[in-house]
C-alpha cells in the first residue's frame, strides 16, 4: 500500500524532531529513484532516506547504508552543490497531501545564505523530488515533466514550483455533523460505503475506508467511527500498525482489520518493510543483464554440445564407410562409369547384398579412395571432437556456477566482480578492484571456516588463502562455492565437517534439496587444471557428506 496522507503525516512529526537544526554532510544516490542525505543533528547522525519509487514512494530514516555508484548522478551533483553544509529548518506537510517539504537554510553560489526547499511528492507514478530556490522557482527535479505531459502542471527549472493539484474533495478534518450527513444522503443507493467514503474526503485510502465501511450498519455509527478516527489526526497522535502479515502498516487504529502493534518509530517500520525490499528489486535489475548473458553463453553451450555429440557418434560409426570402399575394390573389374550406384555381394554381411551410391562422375575406383577418404576423417575426427565435446561440457559448467552466483548477489560488490570475471580483457580499461574478502563462519566446535561468494573469491581462497591440511568442500557436480575449513594442524570433528557440509549446501545451485552430497578432501588434492576458468578445479581422495541446506544453521554460524 502506497505511503497515506496520515503516514506522511506521522513521518513529518517524527522528521521534524530528528532533523530540524541538523547540518548535511553528504547527499548521495544509490539508485535512480532514491536520494540519501546524510548529517548530524542535536540526537545523533542521521540518514534520511527520500524515495521517488513509484511503487514504493517515501521519506524516512534509514539505518541500511546503499553502495553508491561510482559516477554520481546529475541529480545528487547539483544536489550536493546547492545543500552540502546546509543546515534543516524545518520540515512541512501541506494539509493532507502526501508531500513534504525541506526547508534547508544553505549558501548560494556567491557564498549568501539563503532558504531552499527540497520537495518529495509521494504520489504513486507520479512521485518526484524536486530542489526549489529561495524565490520559489525550480531549480531541478529527479523527474522532469514537460507541458506536453502535464499542460496543467509542468515541472521545469526556472517555472515557479506549485503544489499537486487537488481532487475536489472534502476535507474530513473541518466536515461538521450537518455537512456529514448531507453528504451521506447523496450516495447513491447503489453504490458501497467505502467508495463513497473514498470519493468524498480527502486522504482517505482505500484500506481505511473499507475499515469503517465494514465496521458501521448506519450513518450513526459510521460517523461515529468518522469521529474517533479524525481525534487521532486532530491531536497528533498517530500509532503504526503492521498489518496483512507484515507485509504493510497503518498509522490509524483499526476495527476489522487484523494487525499488530509496531513499537519502534514509523522510519525503522518503513525500513524494515521496504528498505530490503527496494534493496533486492534494484540488487535484481542490476545482475538481469548480467543473468541474461549467463543464460544466453550456458544454453548455446549445451546445444553446441549436442551437436558435437551428433558428429561424434557418426564418426564413431565409421566402419560402413571403409566395407564400402572395400567392396567396390574388390569389385573394379565390374565397373561401369557414369553410373550412380551399383549393387554387390557383401562380404561383411553374411554374402547379402549390399546397394552403394556413387559420384556419377568418378570412376569407382575414385569413388572407393573418397569413401577410404571420408573414414580416416571420421577416425581423426573422434579425437578432436572428445576434447571439443570436453571442453563445451566445462564451459558450460562454468557459466552455470556463474548463474548460481548471480542468484544469490546481495550486493553492488558482489555483482561488480562477476561483471569483471566474465567480461574478455580488452574489456577491462582500468585495473579491476581488488577481490572482496569471503564469508566467515565459526563452527559449534571453534573451527573457522570460509565460503566464496563467486568464482574469483573461490579461486582466492582455494588457491591462496588455504593451507594444503585445510580442508575443501564443495557439492557433488552441482554448481556452488568452495568452503574451506581452516584447521592449523587439528582434525575437524564430524560436526564441524557437517555444519561447513551444510554452508556448502545452502551456498549451492540445490539449495532447495532436502539433502546434497557435499565432497570433502584435503586442500593439496585440490589442482586448478591449466587455463581452467575461474573457480573450476579438479580433486580426488575425497569423501561426501549428506547435508541439509539450512539457512538458520548458516546465519546462526556466520560471523561476517
Amino acid at each position: 500500500m502506497p505511503v497515506d496522507a496520515f503516514a506522511v503525516s506521522a513521518l513529518r512529526l517524527e522528521l521534524s524532531e530528528a532533523l530540524e537544526g541538523g547540518r548535511i554532510d553528504k547527499i548521495h544516490m544509490p539508485s535512480k529513484n532514491e536520494v540519501h542525505i546524510l548529517g548530524r543533528a542535536v540526537r545523533g547522525s542521521f540518514r534520511l532516506l527520500l524515495s521517488a519509487h513509484t511503487q514504493r514512494p517515501r521519506a524516512h530514516l534509514t539505518a541500511i547504508a546503499r553502495e553508491n555508484p561510482q559516477t554520481p548522478p546529475m541529480f545528487a551533483m547539483l544536489l550536493r552543490k546547492h545543500l552540502t553544509n546546509g543546515r534543516f529548518v524545518e520540515v512541512f506537510q501541506p494539509h493532507l497531501e502526501r508531500v513534504l517539504h525541506f526547508t534547508i537554510e544553505a549558501a548560494d553560489e556567491m557564498g549568501f545564505i539563503s532558504l531552499k526547499k527540497l520537495v518529495i511528492e509521494m504520489i504513486g507514478r507520479h512521485s518526484n523530488i524536486i530542489l526549489i530556490d529561495a524565490e520559489g522557482r525550480i531549480v531541478d527535479a529527479l523527474r522532469k515533466v514537460d507541458p506536453e505531459q502535464s499542460p496543467d502542471r509542468p515541472v521545469l527549472p526556472g517555472l515557479f514550483y506549485r503544489d499537486p493539484p487537488g481532487q475536489g474533495k472534502t476535507d474530513p478534518t473541518t466536515v461538521s455533523e450537518e455537512d456529514f450527513r448531507a453528504l451521506y444522503r447523496k450516495k447513491p443507493p447503489e453504490m458501497p460505503t467505502n467508495e463513497w467514503l473514498g470519493s468524498t474526503f480527502t486522504a482517505f485510502p482505500p484500506l481505511l475506508c473499507r475499515d469503517l465501511s465494514n465496521s458501521s450498519t448506519d450513518c450513526d455509527t459510521l460517523y461515529s467511527r468518522f469521529c474517533n478516527l479524525l481525534l487521532y489526526v486532530k491531536d497528533n497522535t498517530y500509532t503504526q500498525q503492521l498489518i496483512k502479515k507484515k507485509t504493510d502498516f497503518f498509522c490509524l487504529p483499526l476495527q476489522t482489520v487484523e494487525q499488530e502493534e509496531w513499537n519502534g518509530t514509523i522510519s525503522q517500520l518503513m525500513d524494515n518493510l521496504y528498505t530490503s525490499r527496494d534493496q533486492s528489486e534494484h540488487i535484481g535489475q542490476r545482475a538481469s543483464a548480467l543473468n541474461k548473458k549467463a543464460k544466453s553463453t550456458r544454453d548455446k553451450l549445451v546445444k553446441k554440445t549436442g551437436l558435437l555429440r551428433q558428429e561424434l557418434h557418426d564418426a564413431q560409426n565409421r566402419e560402413h564407410l571403409r566395407q564400402k570402399a572395400d567392396i567396390l575394390m574388390a569389385n573394379l573389374h565390374q565397373a561401369e562409369r557414369g553410373a550412380e550406384s551399383v549393387t554387390f555381394e557383401d562380404f561383411y554381411n553374411d554374402g547379402n547384398f549390399i546397394t552403394i551410391k556413387l559420384d556419377a562422375s568418378k570412376t569407382q575406383q575414385q569413388n572407393a579412395a573418397a569413401l577410404y577418404k571420408s573414414y580416416a576423417k571420421a577416425k581423426n575426427a573422434e579425437a578432436a571432437l572428445t576434447k571439443q565435446i570436453e571442453q563445451a561440457e566445462r564451459d558450460a559448467e562454468y557459466w552455470e556456477s556463474v548463474l548460481d552466483q548471480l542468484s544469490r548477489v546481495s550486493n553492488e560488490r558482489d555483482i561488480e566482480e562477476i561483471r569483471e570475471e566474465i567480461a574478455p580483457s580488452r574489456q577491462h580499461r582500468v585495473k579491476p578492484a581488488k577481490i572482496s574478502q569471503p564469508m566467515r563462519f565459526r563452527s559449534s566446535d571453534g573451527f573457522v571456516f570460509r565460503a566464496g561468494r563467486n568464482n574469483r573469491q573461490n579461486d582466492l581462497l582455494t588457491m591462496k588463502m588455504a593451507s594444503k591440511n585445510d580442508i575443501w568442500l564443495h557439492t557433488q557436480k552441482i554448481p556452488g562455492c568452495h568452503v574451506i575449513v581452516q584447521t592449523d594442524g587439528i582434525e575437524p570433528s564430524e560436526q564441524t565437517l557437517y555444519e561447513a557440509a551444510c554452508v556448502a549446501a545452502w551456498f549451492s545451485a540445490a539449495k532447495i534439496s532436502p539433502k546434497v552430497p557435499v565432497d570433502y578432501t584435503s586442500v593439496k588434492y585440490v589442482k586448478k587444471p591449466p587455463s581452467a576458468r575461474p573457480g573450476m578445479v579438479i580433486y580426488d581422495k575425497f569423501k561426501t557428506i549428506m547435508a541439509e541446506p539450512n539457512e538458520e544453521l548458516v546465519e546462526r554460524l556466520r560471523i561476517d
